[in-house]
């Protein structure tokens, strides 16, 4: 598994109602204040210029500060983001990649419900047009690895269905999310990193 593409639009919002009469960032940070824990499953698909489609599977869970990404197909591995830090396990190979994520990164690929205030510090954010509610973020640095972020919600719940990060390259990464859960009680031992003692560790 490409190891880069686990990390790119890793954005996962879950708004439980909508709040007429205000723009959509209003409406996301007012919801936002209301979630403390996320739990769903996910599809990501990764399109490594025109040729290439990679799709995995798993489950994610989320707090505050915390996240954990428990691909389970086409093979095994966890991804694991705690504040601007990350460690990628490959449990197939015995290999680990620890390292800190960009600014940027922080906020698209870890628990973005509990940074939902940094989006305009680190983004241009603008609605899209028509009528279901689309968010486009463009990184307000020049030399981010992240090129626009396209987040599509549930025109009634405003829980997101899909999000789409284009990365300078011109590769693009889409999350689609399902079966989501929010405030039920998560374990805390599940975002404690446990590695194996023979693993290999690099960093990226």
């Amino acid at each position: 598994m490409n190891k880069k593409s686990l990390f790119i639009g890793f954005l996962v919002l879950l708004i439980p109602s909508i709040l007429k009469g205000a723009s959509l960032m209003e409406r996301l940070k007012e919801s936002y204040s209301k979630i403390h824990s996320i739990q769903a499953d996910f599809t990501q698909e990764t399109t490594v210029g025109v040729k290439k489609k990679m799709t995995y599977k798993g489950k994610v869970y989320i707090v505050p500060g915390k996240s954990l990404w428990d691909y389970q197909t086409p093979q095994p591995q966890l991804v694991w983001t705690q504040g601007d830090t990350f460690v990628l396990y490959d449990p197939v190979n015995k290999e680990a990649v620890k390292g800190v994520l960009d600014k940027e990164a922080i906020v698209t690929r870890g628990p973005f419900f509990s940074l939902i205030d940094e989006i305009q510090k680190y983004y241009d954010a603008k609605e899209g047009k028509g009528e279901a509610p689309v968010l486009i973020l463009s990184p307000k640095n020049a030399h981010s690895p992240i090129q626009k972020v396209t987040i599509y919600f549930n025109p009634k719940t405003l829980l997101i269905e899909r999000v789409e990060t284009l990365d300078s390259l011109g590769n693009l990464n889409t999350v689609s999310f399902q079966n989501i859960k929010v405030n039920i009680p998560i374990p805390p031992e599940t975002f404690q990193i446990k590695l194996p003692p023979d693993v290999k560790i690099s960093q990226p």
